[in-house]
């Protein structure tokens, strides 16, 4: 075949291509009579324009440029407003409240009329087993149809050995320096030097909430997974008590606890915290911030686990803080821990006359006694 013939047939071979595409693929140069084919391009192909910022132009017409989705600061700011507003609205709107962390019985708690129910998660229910994600659901549900607010139990400056998620730690590994001495009121409760960052990390997970010890969600993270509407914390006013231990203990707590409130609603911007005593940490707007009520025990009666009357000068103080709460649109829910039906309907009187919303119990919290049964 002769030169002349050989282009013929080469370029009889790309006939299927664009002229474009060939002349970006070879140039075609004589020399001396003779034809050759130099690659022009390590390419095919020029490829077809894309839209770029600004528009282009495409077979002709203009076409322009996607805008891309952002959301500014601004607009998570509002959604982050937003999920506040539903969670106040929804916690400002309960009525009466129960209050069970032992030996709960599921028909009896579904039955109740309460429009907030506060349980233990994981050794509450009176099967020992903890609860499932179908029995929080359940539980949502009041007999008359509306919505009940379904909180857990979670203390955050305590450790108790009754826990899964502290037990495999413990057992078998020494246990880690901020593990103090024994609550002498309740066995088996241990102080915890809060402040550490290793108690922190072990309530709340990695930044997925994942457990540090266990392939399984952290303490915080297992209540959102199962579906609990909040968090009722316990023992925040343990900073009080380990001074020494944890200098500078209230900013510390306060700090901790919003940084609790943080982590739980990066994952669902609704779920509720709510504060049960240190009401003092009130005079912190930081805390009010991150807090969507406070509970109180032993508000007028009890101070000293008896039955008694609380002092008049522990009751101002007690009330001047928790009138902050009130004042910033934070719901303050009670408990007074008094059988006798006299002092018991003192106490709720006295707790309504403040606008606060009353529940009376049996200290050890294994009962729940219901409004015209009990009290």
């Amino acid at each position: 075949m002769f030169p002349n013939d050989w282009t013929r047939a080469l370029r009889s071979s790309f006939a299927a291509l664009s002229l474009r595409a060939l002349l970006a693929m070879v140039a075609i140069v004589a020399i001396g009579g003779f034809t050759f084919l130099v690659a022009a391009h390590p390419v095919l192909a020029q490829p077809t324009p894309l839209t770029l910022a600004g528009g282009v132009t495409r077979d002709g017409v203009s076409v322009p440029a996607p805008k891309p989705v952002v959301r500014t600061p601004a607009a998570r700011n509002s959604a982050l407003e937003a999920a506040r507003s539903e969670r106040l609205s929804a916690i400002n709107a309960v009525r009466s409240w129960g209050y069970q962390l032992a030996s709960l019985s599921l028909p009896q708690a579904n039955a109740s009329s309460y429009g907030m129910l506060v349980v233990d998660a994981t050794t509450g229910l009176d099967t020992g087993k903890p609860f499932t994600k179908a029995e929080v659901e359940r539980l949502k549900r009041a007999p008359d149809g509306s919505r009940r607010l379904v909180i857990s139990y979670l203390s955050i400056g305590e450790s108790e050995d009754y826990r899964a998620y502290y037990d495999k730690e413990y057992e078998i590994e020494e246990a880690p320096d901020w593990m103090m001495k024994e609550n002498p009121q309740w066995k088996g409760n241990r102080l915890i030097r809060f402040c550490e960052k290793g108690w922190q990390d072990t309530i709340l997970g990695d930044e997925n909430g994942r457990s540090f010890y266990a392939e399984e969600p952290s303490p915080l993270y297992k209540l959102l997974e199962l579906g609990f509407d909040g968090v009722y914390l316990d023992r925040v006013d343990v900073y009080a008590e380990i001074k020494k231990e944890c200098p500078d203990g209230a900013n510390k707590m306060v700090d901790f606890v919003a940084r609790l409130a943080a982590h739980a609603r990066a994952k669902d911007p609704r779920f509720m915290v709510i504060l049960q005593n240190a009401e003092e940490l009130l005079a912190y707007p930081k805390m009010i911030e991150a807090i969507d009520a406070v509970a109180k025990e032993s508000l007028f009666y009890g101070e000293d686990f008896s039955q008694n009357k609380n002092s008049t000068q522990t009751i101002r103080f007690v009330l001047e803080n928790l009138r902050r709460a009130k004042a910033a649109g934070r719901p303050v829910f009670v408990v007074d821990y008094v059988s006798d039906r006299t002092r018991n309907a003192d106490a709720v009187s006295r707790i309504r006359a403040e606008g606060f919303v009353p529940y009376i119990g049996p200290r050890d919290l294994a009962k729940l006694w219901l409004p015209g049964v009990q009290f």
